[in-house]
């Protein structure tokens, strides 16, 4: 069995520790997994594409319909003149970052990230070689991008 590169040593866990449950007297905010079960009438909808057969993969950027309205959106919002060839859906905004920083950013490239941040922003820069140089946020999670409030690992 071929071994994992040694450049993925490095990496963490992840938020894999954040799925371990907490105790009882404590809120978990880290996940973004609600505290409510998901609403009926999604449910239904849910069901309702199933029942219709939408059971398959949607084209890799999401779905020509999906990408035709939040195109128009985007166009009606900030005058673009995007196409829904030019929108990319992704399942999540790390998914997003993690795209943004493969193609604008090369290898030694530093890359700010707030302090506190969602856990895996550091490991995805070391996934590209990136450096990241993380700024202290203040009680909103605002960054202070101060030079006093940088810190370079």
């Amino acid at each position: 069995m071929p071994s994992v590169p040694p450049r993925f040593n490095d990496l963490g866990v992840g938020f894999a520790p954040y799925l371990i449950p907490p105790p009882d007297d404590v809120v978990r905010w880290t996940v973004g997994e609600p505290g409510f079960d998901t609403p009926r009438p999604v449910v239904e909808a849910a069901i309702a594409a199933l029942n219709r057969g939408e059971t398959h993969y949607t084209r890799g950027p999401g779905s020509m319909e999906l990408c035709t309205k939040i195109s128009i959106q985007i166009n009606r919002l900030w005058n673009l003149n995007s196409t829904p060839e030019t929108v990319l859906v992704t399942p999540g905004a790390k998914q997003a970052l993690l795209y943004a920083m493969m193609v604008t950013m090369e290898p030694g490239d530093e890359i700010l990230i707030p302090s506190p941040a969602w856990p895996t922003y550091d490991g995805q820069a070391a996934l590209l070689g990136l450096v990241p140089i993380f700024t202290k946020t203040d009680e909103n999670f605002h960054p202070n991008l101060t030079h006093n409030n940088l810190i370079v690992f």
